[in-house]
């Protein structure tokens, strides 16, 4: 695109409201992200934000028909990193490629997820957890929120590096899945830390570990998983915006700034920060990368523990 043309786009960008496809359903932690995110960016670029929930197929379904957007900006697309760096690996049948279809926007904030456990399970630490595993294969069951979610492929990957065998068991929603913890019907689950922390705080359930390089401020007494014995284990989801490919650069430019500068807004902090996101409003370069490297790790992850869905 020559520059006269670029500047084009971007002086007469936003012209009408623009749409925001949210691959999961009202009020998780995806949608709080694009609708705190939204009124920011709204405010800034003066025109309305539609929030547009599709919760389906861990977001296959959203992101197979945002492939037809018109790349103009004014549609957009809320991702959890599993719709773009987990499903091109495990699903068989998919309408789109990330790399070719989706124009990286922003990486916009990171939510490290926490190994828990009902408390009358014997073991007390990772170590513990690790050795008892190993003794009873097959006894052990955790519970996630759906095939191909990080909360699924992190315990595989979890359980790849401690040579462990524990048996997934699949919920539609991490409320039910904790529901199921609590009531000692479910043994472990990796889980975002606001979800646990209440019952972590009461003693409902244990922590184990954090999957992420440092500890939480949130729960600053649990160990990450390296500092309790098991190195390699990191699974910290992330949540980022997306235009269609072939978007004006800068539309995305735009976009990105914008979104870099509510990153130091004391209202968009305050709404994200005690639900245990750690804000990161990266470049769409940033942003890139960071789906090469994802991708690579889980599609690795997939082939090796031999994962797979019938779809």
């Amino acid at each position: 695109m020559w520059p006269a043309t670029a500047s084009r786009a971007q002086d007469n960008y936003p012209s009408k409201p623009i749409q925001v496809v949210v691959t999961t359903a009202a009020g998780g932690a995806l949608d709080l992200v694009a609708r705190t995110t939204t009124d920011r960016l709204a405010e800034a670029l003066g025109q309305p934000m539609i929030i547009d929930n599709q919760p389906a197929g861990n977001g296959t379904v959203a992101a197979g028909q945002f492939v037809r957007a018109v790349p103009d900006g004014h549609t957009l697309m809320m991702v959890v990193d599993s719709t773009v760096t987990i499903n091109p690996h495990l699903y068989k049948n998919i309408a789109y490629d990330p790399f070719r279809d989706f124009a990286p926007v922003s990486l916009i904030t990171r939510v490290p997820l926490v190994l828990v456990g009902n408390p009358t399970l014997p073991p007390k630490d990772l170590r513990e957890l690790i050795a008892y595993a190993k003794a009873n294969p097959g006894k052990l069951n955790y519970a996630s929120t759906g095939v191909g979610t990080q909360l699924h492929i992190g315990m595989e990957l979890f359980k790849l590096q401690s040579g462990t065998d524990i048996v997934h068991v699949p919920y539609r929603a991490t409320t039910g899945a904790i529901a199921d913890l609590l009531g000692g019907r479910i043994d472990l689950g990796l889980v975002g830390i606001t979800s646990a922390k209440t019952y972590l705080e009461s003693g409902q359930l244990r922590a184990y570990a954090i999957a992420a390089p440092q500890r939480s401020t949130l729960l600053p007494n649990v160990p990450t998983m390296q500092e309790a014995g098991l190195p390699g284990v990191e699974v910290r989801s992330w949540f980022g915006m997306y235009a269609p490919a072939k978007t004006p650069a800068a539309v995305v430019t735009r976009l990105a700034q914008e979104i870099k500068k509510a990153a130091t807004d004391p209202k968009f902090v305050s709404a994200l920060t005690p639900q245990g996101m750690q804000i990161i409003a990266s470049t769409p370069d940033e942003m890139l990368q960071a789906m090469r490297e994802d991708s690579e790790k889980w599609g690795k992850v997939i082939r090796d523990t031999g994962t797979t869905i019938n779809q």
